[in-house]
Protein backbone atom coordinates (compact mmCIF):
# COMPACT_ATOMS: atom_id res chain seq x y z
CA UNK A 1 0.00 0.00 0.00
CA UNK A 2 1.40 3.39 -1.05
CA UNK A 3 0.23 6.21 1.22
CA UNK A 4 -0.06 9.51 -0.65
CA UNK A 5 -0.07 13.18 0.28
CA UNK A 6 -0.64 16.08 -2.10
CA UNK A 7 0.73 19.59 -1.59
CA UNK A 8 -1.23 22.09 -3.68
CA UNK A 9 -4.96 21.92 -4.41
CA UNK A 10 -5.25 24.66 -7.03
CA UNK A 11 -6.74 24.55 -10.52
CA UNK A 12 -4.07 22.42 -12.17
CA UNK A 13 -4.00 19.87 -9.38
CA UNK A 14 -7.79 19.66 -9.44
CA UNK A 15 -7.96 19.26 -13.22
CA UNK A 16 -5.25 16.62 -13.51
CA UNK A 17 -3.64 14.90 -10.54
CA UNK A 18 -6.66 14.72 -8.26
CA UNK A 19 -8.88 12.94 -10.82
CA UNK A 20 -6.02 10.64 -11.88
CA UNK A 21 -5.20 9.59 -8.32
CA UNK A 22 -8.87 8.95 -7.60
CA UNK A 23 -9.17 6.89 -10.79
CA UNK A 24 -6.08 4.86 -9.95
CA UNK A 25 -7.35 4.07 -6.47
CA UNK A 26 -10.75 3.00 -7.79
CA UNK A 27 -9.51 0.92 -10.73
CA UNK A 28 -6.07 -0.38 -9.73
CA UNK A 29 -5.92 0.02 -5.95
CA UNK A 30 -3.01 -0.45 -3.63
CA UNK A 31 -2.91 3.21 -2.65
CA UNK A 32 -4.21 5.24 0.26
CA UNK A 33 -5.11 8.87 -0.44
CA UNK A 34 -4.21 9.97 3.05
CA UNK A 35 -3.92 13.76 2.98
CA UNK A 36 -3.94 16.91 0.89
CA UNK A 37 -3.04 20.46 1.81
CA UNK A 38 -3.20 24.02 0.54
CA UNK A 39 -2.69 27.44 2.07
CA UNK A 40 -6.35 27.94 1.14
CA UNK A 41 -7.91 25.56 3.67
CA UNK A 42 -11.28 25.66 1.92
CA UNK A 43 -9.61 24.53 -1.31
CA UNK A 44 -7.88 21.70 0.55
CA UNK A 45 -11.16 20.57 2.10
CA UNK A 46 -12.94 20.67 -1.27
CA UNK A 47 -10.10 18.65 -2.82
CA UNK A 48 -10.35 16.09 -0.03
CA UNK A 49 -14.09 15.71 -0.54
CA UNK A 50 -13.99 15.60 -4.33
CA UNK A 51 -11.14 13.10 -4.77
CA UNK A 52 -11.51 10.88 -1.71
CA UNK A 53 -8.62 11.95 0.50
CA UNK A 54 -8.93 11.19 4.20
CA UNK A 55 -7.67 14.45 5.72
CA UNK A 56 -7.07 18.06 4.63
CA UNK A 57 -4.48 20.49 5.98
CA UNK A 58 -3.69 24.19 5.62
CA UNK A 59 0.05 23.64 6.18
CA UNK A 60 2.29 21.20 4.34
CA UNK A 61 4.73 21.04 7.26
CA UNK A 62 1.89 20.02 9.56
CA UNK A 63 0.83 17.38 7.05
CA UNK A 64 4.37 15.99 6.81
CA UNK A 65 4.69 15.89 10.60
CA UNK A 66 1.28 14.33 11.20
CA UNK A 67 1.11 11.72 8.42
CA UNK A 68 3.12 8.57 7.70
CA UNK A 69 3.46 9.06 3.95
CA UNK A 70 5.24 7.04 1.29
CA UNK A 71 4.99 9.61 -1.52
CA UNK A 72 4.17 13.30 -1.86
CA UNK A 73 2.93 15.21 -4.91
CA UNK A 74 4.30 18.78 -5.07
CA UNK A 75 1.93 20.82 -7.27
CA UNK A 76 2.70 24.43 -6.34
CA UNK A 77 3.77 27.65 -8.09
CA UNK A 78 7.14 27.06 -9.75
CA UNK A 79 9.05 29.43 -7.45
CA UNK A 80 8.03 27.25 -4.48
CA UNK A 81 8.76 23.84 -5.99
CA UNK A 82 12.44 23.64 -5.01
CA UNK A 83 12.20 24.78 -1.34
CA UNK A 84 9.11 22.65 -0.67
CA UNK A 85 10.55 19.61 -2.47
CA UNK A 86 13.77 19.86 -0.46
CA UNK A 87 11.75 19.77 2.76
CA UNK A 88 9.76 16.80 1.50
CA UNK A 89 12.96 14.97 0.54
CA UNK A 90 14.27 15.51 4.07
CA UNK A 91 11.52 13.13 5.25
CA UNK A 92 12.82 10.40 2.94
CA UNK A 93 9.59 9.85 0.97
CA UNK A 94 9.20 9.60 -2.80
CA UNK A 95 8.41 12.88 -4.58
CA UNK A 96 6.31 13.66 -7.65
CA UNK A 97 7.17 17.18 -8.87
CA UNK A 98 5.04 19.27 -11.19
CA UNK A 99 6.94 21.00 -13.98
CA UNK A 100 9.06 23.02 -14.10
CA UNK A 101 10.96 21.48 -11.18
CA UNK A 102 12.48 24.91 -10.50
CA UNK A 103 13.04 28.26 -12.17
CA UNK A 104 16.86 28.27 -11.96
CA UNK A 105 19.11 25.55 -13.35
CA UNK A 106 21.42 25.64 -10.34
CA UNK A 107 18.49 25.02 -7.98
CA UNK A 108 17.31 22.03 -10.01
CA UNK A 109 20.83 20.59 -10.02
CA UNK A 110 20.95 21.00 -6.23
CA UNK A 111 17.56 19.28 -5.97
CA UNK A 112 18.78 16.41 -8.18
CA UNK A 113 21.90 16.03 -6.03
CA UNK A 114 19.80 15.93 -2.88
CA UNK A 115 17.61 13.21 -4.41
CA UNK A 116 20.68 11.21 -5.43
CA UNK A 117 22.39 11.58 -2.07
CA UNK A 118 19.32 10.51 -0.11
CA UNK A 119 18.14 7.87 -2.59
CA UNK A 120 14.83 9.66 -3.12
CA UNK A 121 12.64 8.08 -5.79
CA UNK A 122 11.05 10.85 -7.81
CA UNK A 123 9.53 11.99 -11.08
CA UNK A 124 9.15 15.32 -12.86
CA UNK A 125 5.69 15.65 -14.40
CA UNK A 126 6.32 16.62 -18.03
CA UNK A 127 2.98 15.24 -19.21
CA UNK A 128 3.76 15.50 -22.95
CA UNK A 129 6.25 12.64 -22.47
CA UNK A 130 3.31 10.41 -21.51
CA UNK A 131 0.89 11.38 -24.29
CA UNK A 132 -0.04 8.15 -26.13
CA UNK A 133 0.17 9.85 -29.53
CA UNK A 134 3.60 11.29 -28.67
CA UNK A 135 4.87 7.80 -28.00
CA UNK A 136 3.24 6.43 -31.14
CA UNK A 137 5.11 9.13 -33.08
CA UNK A 138 8.38 8.15 -31.38
CA UNK A 139 7.78 4.49 -32.25
CA UNK A 140 7.38 5.43 -35.92
CA UNK A 141 10.54 7.55 -35.85
CA UNK A 142 12.53 4.67 -34.34
CA UNK A 143 11.55 2.49 -37.29
CA UNK A 144 12.67 5.16 -39.78
CA UNK A 145 15.89 5.89 -37.87
CA UNK A 146 17.24 2.50 -38.87
CA UNK A 147 17.69 3.50 -42.53
CA UNK A 148 16.19 6.96 -43.14
CA UNK A 149 17.22 10.47 -42.16
CA UNK A 150 15.08 12.64 -39.89
CA UNK A 151 15.41 16.21 -41.16
CA UNK A 152 13.70 18.42 -38.61
CA UNK A 153 11.26 18.85 -35.73
CA UNK A 154 9.07 21.94 -35.47
CA UNK A 155 7.07 22.59 -32.30
CA UNK A 156 4.33 25.24 -32.45
CA UNK A 157 2.79 26.35 -29.15
CA UNK A 158 -0.03 28.87 -29.55
CA UNK A 159 -2.28 30.31 -26.85
CA UNK A 160 -5.16 32.78 -26.64
CA UNK A 161 -4.82 36.02 -24.69
CA UNK A 162 -2.02 34.87 -22.39
CA UNK A 163 -0.27 37.90 -20.92
CA UNK A 164 2.41 36.22 -18.81
CA UNK A 165 5.46 38.41 -18.25
CA UNK A 166 7.38 35.13 -18.11
CA UNK A 167 5.94 32.65 -20.62
CA UNK A 168 9.09 30.52 -20.35
CA UNK A 169 7.52 28.38 -17.62
CA UNK A 170 4.88 27.29 -20.14
CA UNK A 171 7.26 27.22 -23.12
CA UNK A 172 9.31 24.62 -21.24
CA UNK A 173 6.71 22.08 -22.37
CA UNK A 174 7.67 22.72 -26.00
CA UNK A 175 11.37 22.74 -25.09
CA UNK A 176 11.15 19.43 -23.27
CA UNK A 177 8.74 17.63 -25.60
CA UNK A 178 10.78 18.42 -28.72
CA UNK A 179 13.89 17.08 -26.98
CA UNK A 180 12.02 13.98 -25.87
CA UNK A 181 10.73 13.28 -29.39
CA UNK A 182 14.20 13.82 -30.87
CA UNK A 183 15.72 11.45 -28.33
CA UNK A 184 18.64 13.83 -27.97
CA UNK A 185 19.86 16.82 -26.00
CA UNK A 186 20.11 20.25 -27.64
CA UNK A 187 23.46 21.11 -29.23
CA UNK A 188 22.68 24.76 -29.91
CA UNK A 189 19.78 27.20 -30.18
CA UNK A 190 19.45 30.75 -31.51
CA UNK A 191 16.59 32.84 -30.13
CA UNK A 192 14.41 35.64 -31.48
CA UNK A 193 11.76 37.58 -29.59
CA UNK A 194 8.82 39.72 -30.71
CA UNK A 195 8.30 42.54 -28.21
CA UNK A 196 4.62 42.59 -27.19
CA UNK A 197 4.95 44.92 -24.21
CA UNK A 198 2.33 47.15 -25.82
CA UNK A 199 -0.15 44.40 -24.91
CA UNK A 200 1.22 43.49 -21.48
CA UNK A 201 4.47 44.12 -19.54
CA UNK A 202 7.17 41.59 -20.37
CA UNK A 203 5.08 39.79 -23.00
CA UNK A 204 6.82 38.44 -26.09
CA UNK A 205 6.67 35.79 -28.76
CA UNK A 206 9.54 33.31 -28.50
CA UNK A 207 11.21 31.66 -31.49
CA UNK A 208 14.22 29.36 -31.46
CA UNK A 209 16.07 27.47 -34.14
CA UNK A 210 19.03 25.15 -33.89
CA UNK A 211 19.86 21.47 -33.76
CA UNK A 212 20.06 18.51 -31.44
CA UNK A 213 23.27 16.61 -30.76
CA UNK A 214 22.07 13.84 -33.09
CA UNK A 215 22.01 16.36 -35.97
CA UNK A 216 18.23 16.79 -36.29
CA UNK A 217 17.25 20.43 -36.84
CA UNK A 218 14.71 22.03 -34.51
CA UNK A 219 12.40 25.05 -34.54
CA UNK A 220 10.40 26.17 -31.52
CA UNK A 221 7.63 28.77 -31.96
CA UNK A 222 5.74 30.01 -28.90
CA UNK A 223 2.98 32.58 -29.37
CA UNK A 224 1.20 33.34 -26.07
CA UNK A 225 -1.21 35.97 -27.40
CA UNK A 226 -2.70 34.68 -30.62
CA UNK A 227 -6.06 33.69 -32.10
CA UNK A 228 -6.19 30.01 -31.20
CA UNK A 229 -5.00 27.50 -28.64
CA UNK A 230 -3.03 24.68 -30.20
CA UNK A 231 0.12 22.63 -29.96
CA UNK A 232 1.42 20.90 -33.05
CA UNK A 233 4.64 19.00 -33.67
CA UNK A 234 5.76 18.51 -37.27
CA UNK A 235 8.48 15.97 -37.99
CA UNK A 236 9.89 15.76 -41.51
CA UNK A 237 12.28 13.18 -42.86
CA UNK A 238 13.33 11.08 -45.79
CA UNK A 239 10.05 9.97 -47.39
CA UNK A 240 7.81 10.82 -44.45
CA UNK A 241 6.13 13.64 -42.59
CA UNK A 242 4.18 13.46 -39.32
CA UNK A 243 1.93 16.01 -37.62
CA UNK A 244 1.13 15.50 -33.95
CA UNK A 245 -1.84 17.57 -32.71
CA UNK A 246 -2.05 17.63 -28.92
CA UNK A 247 -5.43 17.65 -27.09
CA UNK A 248 -5.61 21.04 -25.39
CA UNK A 249 -8.44 21.57 -22.92
CA UNK A 250 -8.82 25.10 -24.29
CA UNK A 251 -9.71 23.75 -27.76
CA UNK A 252 -12.04 20.80 -27.17
CA UNK A 253 -13.41 20.84 -30.72
CA UNK A 254 -10.04 20.92 -32.49
CA UNK A 255 -8.51 17.82 -34.06
CA UNK A 256 -6.22 15.83 -31.77
CA UNK A 257 -4.20 12.93 -33.04
CA UNK A 258 -1.47 11.98 -35.47
CA UNK A 259 -1.39 12.57 -39.24
CA UNK A 260 1.07 10.23 -40.93
CA UNK A 261 2.24 10.94 -44.49
CA UNK A 262 4.53 8.30 -45.93
CA UNK A 263 5.53 8.30 -49.59
CA UNK A 264 2.38 10.19 -50.57
CA UNK A 265 -0.03 8.07 -48.55
CA UNK A 266 -1.84 9.75 -45.66
CA UNK A 267 -3.23 8.04 -42.55
CA UNK A 268 -5.12 9.99 -39.90
CA UNK A 269 -5.17 8.56 -36.39
CA UNK A 270 -7.57 10.52 -34.16
CA UNK A 271 -7.16 10.65 -30.39
CA UNK A 272 -10.38 9.34 -28.87
CA UNK A 273 -9.45 8.76 -25.24
CA UNK A 274 -10.62 10.83 -22.27
CA UNK A 275 -8.60 14.05 -21.84
CA UNK A 276 -6.50 13.17 -18.77
CA UNK A 277 -5.40 9.97 -20.53
CA UNK A 278 -5.01 11.55 -23.98
CA UNK A 279 -2.82 14.34 -22.60
CA UNK A 280 -0.60 12.03 -20.56
CA UNK A 281 -1.72 12.98 -17.07
CA UNK A 282 -3.09 9.60 -16.09
CA UNK A 283 -0.05 7.61 -17.20
CA UNK A 284 2.48 9.96 -15.58
CA UNK A 285 0.69 9.34 -12.28
CA UNK A 286 -0.17 5.67 -12.78
CA UNK A 287 3.27 4.55 -13.98
CA UNK A 288 4.89 6.37 -11.05
CA UNK A 289 2.63 4.54 -8.62
CA UNK A 290 3.19 1.22 -10.39
CA UNK A 291 6.96 1.64 -10.00
CA UNK A 292 6.66 2.60 -6.32
CA UNK A 293 4.53 -0.46 -5.63
CA UNK A 294 6.73 -2.89 -7.57
CA UNK A 295 10.13 -1.37 -6.82
CA UNK A 296 10.63 -1.04 -10.58
CA UNK A 297 12.81 1.46 -12.40
CA UNK A 298 11.66 5.07 -12.49
CA UNK A 299 12.30 7.23 -15.54
CA UNK A 300 11.74 10.95 -16.20
CA UNK A 301 13.67 12.19 -13.20
CA UNK A 302 15.34 15.49 -12.36
CA UNK A 303 18.51 14.67 -14.29
CA UNK A 304 16.48 14.32 -17.49
CA UNK A 305 14.96 17.76 -16.86
CA UNK A 306 18.07 19.87 -16.28
CA UNK A 307 18.68 20.93 -19.89
CA UNK A 308 15.01 21.82 -20.39
CA UNK A 309 15.24 24.14 -17.36
CA UNK A 310 18.52 25.60 -18.68
CA UNK A 311 16.90 26.50 -22.02
CA UNK A 312 13.87 27.90 -20.17
CA UNK A 313 16.19 30.07 -18.08
CA UNK A 314 18.00 31.28 -21.21
CA UNK A 315 14.66 32.39 -22.64
CA UNK A 316 13.69 34.15 -19.41
CA UNK A 317 16.97 36.05 -19.56
CA UNK A 318 16.34 36.91 -23.24
CA UNK A 319 19.52 35.17 -24.30
CA UNK A 320 20.44 35.26 -27.99
CA UNK A 321 22.00 31.78 -28.02
CA UNK A 322 22.21 28.59 -26.02
CA UNK A 323 25.02 26.04 -26.34
CA UNK A 324 24.37 22.57 -24.94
Amino acid sequence: MVTIGVIGCGWHSRATHGPCLKQYKETIGGVCLAACCDVDEAAAEAYRADFGFERAYGSFTQMLESEQLDAVWVVVPEQLTVPISLQVMDTGVAVFLEKPPGIHTADVIALQEQAANRGIRHRVAFNRRFVPMTNLLIDKLRVHAQDKQIYSITYDMVRINRKDADFSTTAIHAIDAAKFIAGSEYAELRFRYDDLTGIAPGLSNIMAEGCFRNGVRVNLNCYPHSGSAREMVTVRGEGFSYELHLPLLESPNSFAGLICSEKGKVAIIPEEQEWTTAFGFYDENASFLDALKSGGQLKHDLSSSIQSVAVMEAIRNRAETYLG
